[in-house]
């Protein structure tokens, strides 16, 4: 689990993580801005079935506010995390 992070807006923001799933190599992680609308796919072509796939996101929030950035695995047959892992953002205005 990630905690809240602190960014400023305007300003870029790099979250970082692992995913996993044990017997199967994750072929992508995927990221959503829109509460699940949508998600951009990262592939991981190098990623191993007995080893995590570590992973960042960078990007700069636009406005000051709260955001919630969704962050789910897809393994090498297509299914992906059940329940994705959410990253709280607070952003203050910038300067």
């Amino acid at each position: 689990m990630i905690g809240t992070l602190v960014g400023t807006a305007g300003r870029a923001l790099t979250v970082e993580g692992y995913a996993q799933d044990f017997d199967t190599p994750i072929k992508a992680v995927q990221f959503s801005c829109d509460d699940g609308d949508t998600w951009a796919s990262y592939p991981t072509p190098q990623a191993k079935a007995d080893r995590n796939v570590n992973w960042s996101f960078s990007f700069t929030p636009p406005h000051a506010g709260h955001y919630d950035l969704l962050v789910r695995a897809v393994c090498k047959d297509g299914k992906t995390t059940p329940e994705p892992a959410r990253v709280a953002i607070d952003v203050r205005e910038g300067s």
